[in-house]
């Protein structure tokens, strides 16, 4: 549902996103005028892959995933929330949406409408410099998902999924890292290529070690140099690429006073 708010209100609210920041008093009253809310409610679709695009979103408030659809699962690229932009692409080039969006939580845009946001950045180069410097992070961060999906075993993979999750939204606590971005192993799966099976027998194993917990879709780190070790692991193996990771092997054995040495070998799947 979108809605009119109070102008000063929306001004705030625009004003705590980094995308913003450099902008007046002045210049953010301005955007907020171009602008109006909409509110969605968790695993609501915002846009979908392929669809015209007519609109630019400002995230501000609430958490959204950025994915394409699958035939046996979906693959998220990032996770976006407060100061993030949805459908900067479409912005500057103009084609249809290249990603789908979903909310992982309940959430509040801002939208506003194409035309008014390109005239609002050829008005306000520090804004157009700063949607240049997100879409070459996006390249940088796909660049990077092709060399793990390329390079990396599936459990090195999910390490490295874990650990980029608690250090955005990990909050420390008596029982280790506990990220307050409550995700399912199934979309676990989607954020590292890997399907849900895959997930679980490794968050079970890395449980039974100490490493890891993931229960109510809540995820708390125990051990954050083991999990830190297997992220750096090198276990590509084109031969096992489709097998089941053979959860059985301590993958913690590399770490200094845990044993000889880490087994390697494994199957196959931010920003």
């Amino acid at each position: 549902m979108e809605t009119r708010v109070i102008p000063n209100d929306l001004s705030r609210l625009l004003a705590r996103s980094w995308f913003f920041s450099e902008l007046t008093a002045k210049e953010i009253e301005g955007l907020a005028a171009l602008a109006r809310t909409r509110t969605v409610r968790p695993k609501q679709c915002i846009v979908k892959k392929g669809e015209p695009a007519a609109q630019i979103f400002a995230v501000l408030r609430g958490r959204l995933k950025v994915m394409t659809p699958g035939i046996a699962h979906d693959a998220a690229f990032r996770i976006i929330g407060p100061g993030d932009l949805i459908g900067e692409i479409s912005a500057v080039d103009g084609q249809a949406r290249s990603a789908t969006v979903k909310a992982i939580e309940h959430c509040e845009l801002a939208v506003i409408d194409h035309r008014d946001f390109t005239s609002f950045l050829d008005a306000h180069p520090v804004v157009s410099r700063k949607l240049l410097a997100v879409l070459a992070r996006r390249v940088r961060q796909l660049s990077e998902r092709v060399e793990d999906r390329s390079f990396l075993g599936v459990h090195a993979r999910l390490a490295k999924c874990l650990l980029s999750i608690v250090e955005q939204y990990g909050q420390p606590s008596r029982d280790g890292l506990v990220s307050d971005l409550r995700l399912s192993q199934q979309e676990l799966g989607e954020l590292m290529d890997a399907t849900r099976e895959s997930v679980n027998k490794l968050l079970r194993s890395w449980r039974e070690q100490g490493i890891v917990t993931h229960e109510a879709d809540r995820i708390v780190v125990h051990d954050l140099e083991a999990l830190r070790a297997l992220a750096r692991a090198d276990t590509h193996d084109r031969r096992h690429e489709r097998a089941e990771p053979d959860v059985s092997l301590n993958l913690v054995g590399a770490l200094p006073g845990r044993g000889a040495g880490a087994e390697r070998g494994g199957p196959h799947p931010l920003g």
